[in-house]
């Protein structure tokens, strides 16, 4: 069968050129692995004189790959050099073979003189000369934190299928391990002798003890001994590097591969929270209604980087409400917010949720006393009448309201904005400013009502949840951060209807 690709003119250009360059197709690879004379910018990092040009499945939106037996520098893995990123789409570039030489004769450069900060992957288990398969990830910074030069931490971990985690306590063996911290390395180390010469006398006296502890075992296999060593030290612009070795064999016979290392502490959790994480910790939430659209509420605004959340809802999660909530199966029978609480805890250890397992007060006085001390309350119940109260409250305390809803079975999303210098929301009914929405279907969706209950079911689809709730999270930060750049009141039809203007699908301004 032929090698496909999604350029067949383009790979014929491409490999004629390969030709003039003295290349030539290796023997039962379909054309996809060529050989030939060393680029000339690659001899001072290699005594080899031959390397391959191997293309991958999806040339040229893939480009094809440099490959030099044994060579040895940051960013190459097995021999292959990381020109570009898998998912950069400037890889394309690389379908003209004059494009592909000059990014080598580049990264050529850079490997000699040194790559800049913004090219510095923290990858040295890639230039160690056995890989694991296997990953481990373990809580760096919290482990570092006050760690001198020549530090041993113990550590313990637990596997869960190609996952070593440290510091989670699993139903499954306990693998033994070590970190040690050095100030300064120079190079990572590439080999156990290396790893070794790496360490400090005491620390390389530990590790000698831990390996001779060790019985005869394989790397997913507890041995008695060390079964895995951490080496970090400060590499680029305050980060920490790390190489991780998970051990195999015993006495003279050990062998070490290393694991690719994760970090999994918070710090790690909240570089991915987006932009605004670090302010949002400091802001305070108040979520009533953590149903299918306020417990995705709830647990985006804790991802987000929100320090304190509390969350009210009365009800109890049925094995029927797993279709659109947030929680999972183990949370059925328990209340809702319970549910919630347990995946933010979970997703967002930063966030302290406060449990309220009753609806929020319909006495002016005790609503009042409930909203105090919030940046912002969030009003998801679906309820007239509360959402009514809140308004009333709101405004009176001077807190920052959004509500947000879906009608219609989910054909229209309202989220509506009450903060300083908004129109108050129970003056916008009377006001052309703002577009009523047309009168919801009482009657069953189906007409089906299910057995014992006492109110309509909401066929409102998973998605139309979902999309209610990352709009209403954004606007919520939106507030939070003074931005501002959402309207007080945004109408969208997610299902057109047959009356316009809610016969097209869309945002809708009256």
């Amino acid at each position: 069968m032929a090698f496909e690709t999604f350029d067949a003119g383009g790979f014929e250009r491409f490999c004629s050129g390969l030709v003039a360059a003295g290349f030539s197709p290796v023997d039962d690879t379909d054309l996809k692995t060529w050989t030939g004379p060393i680029r000339e910018s690659l001899k001072p990092l290699t005594d080899r004189e031959r390397m391959q040009v191997v293309f991958y499945d999806g040339w040229p939106l893939r480009y094809a790959h440099v490959k030099v037996e044994g060579l040895r520098a940051p960013h190459v893995y097995d021999g292959f050099v990381c020109l570009w990123a898998d998912d950069d789409p400037a890889q394309v570039e690389g379908r003209n073979l004059e494009a592909l030489w000059a990014r080598v004769d580049a990264w050529a450069v850079a490997a000699r003189t040194g790559f800049g900060v913004a090219d510095q992957a923290l990858d040295s288990y890639l230039l160690f000369d056995q890989a694991s398969g296997y990953r481990l990830e373990l809580p760096v910074g919290e482990l570092l934190r006050g760690a001198s030069n020549g530090a041993i931490i113990d550590l313990t971990a637990h596997l869960r299928t190609i996952l070593f985690q440290v510091g989670v306590e699993r139903d499954t063996p306990t693998f033994k391990g070590v970190l040690y911290h050095r100030r300064r390395i120079i190079s990572p180390p590439v080999d156990l002798a290396q790893f070794r010469d790496a360490l400090a006398l005491r620390q390389r006296q530990h590790f000698e003890r831990g390996l001779a502890a060790r019985q005869d075992a394989d790397i997913k296999t507890p041995s008695g001994g060390l079964d895995f060593a951490v080496l970090t030290w400060p590499r680029f612009d305050g980060q920490v590097d790390a190489i991780a070795l998970g051990f195999s064999g015993h006495g003279a016979e050990v062998l070490a591969e290393a694991h690719a290392a994760f970090p999994s502490d918070s710090a790690a959790r909240m570089r991915r929270a987006g932009s605004d994480a670090r302010a949002l910790t400091s802001k305070r939430v108040l979520v009533a209604g953590l149903g299918s659209i306020g417990g995705s509420v709830a647990l985006l605004l804790a991802e987000s980087g929100v320090a304190h959340i509390r969350g009210y809802d009365s009800d109890s999660l049925m094995t029927a409400n797993l279709v659109r909530h947030v929680a999972g199966e183990d949370s059925v029978g328990y209340n809702k917010v319970v549910g919630v609480s347990v995946k933010i805890d979970d997703h967002a250890p930063w966030c302290d949720v406060e449990i309220v397992t009753k609806d929020l007060p319909f006495v002016p006085s005790e609503l009042a006393d409930s909203v105090q001390g919030f940046d912002l309350v969030v009003d998801c119940t679906g309820s007239a009448p509360m959402t009514a109260a809140l308004c009333i409250v709101c405004a009176q305390e001077r807190v920052p309201l959004i509500t947000g809803a879906l009608f219609h079975q989910g054909a229209l999303l309202r989220i509506r904005r009450q903060a300083e210098s908004d129109t108050p929301i129970s003056a916008r009914d009377k006001s052309i400013e703002y577009l009523p929405l047309p009168p919801d279907d009482t009657r069953p969706a189906g007409g089906f009502l299910e057995i014992g209950c006492t109110a309509l079911v909401n066929s409102a689809p998973p998605w139309a949840a979902q999309r209610a709730a990352a709009d209403i999270a954004a606007a919520v930060i939106d507030q939070l951060m003074g931005y501002r750049l959402l309207p007080d009141e945004q109408v969208a039809v997610l299902r057109p209807l047959a009356a316009p203007p809610f016969d097209v699908m869309g945002p809708v301004t009256a």
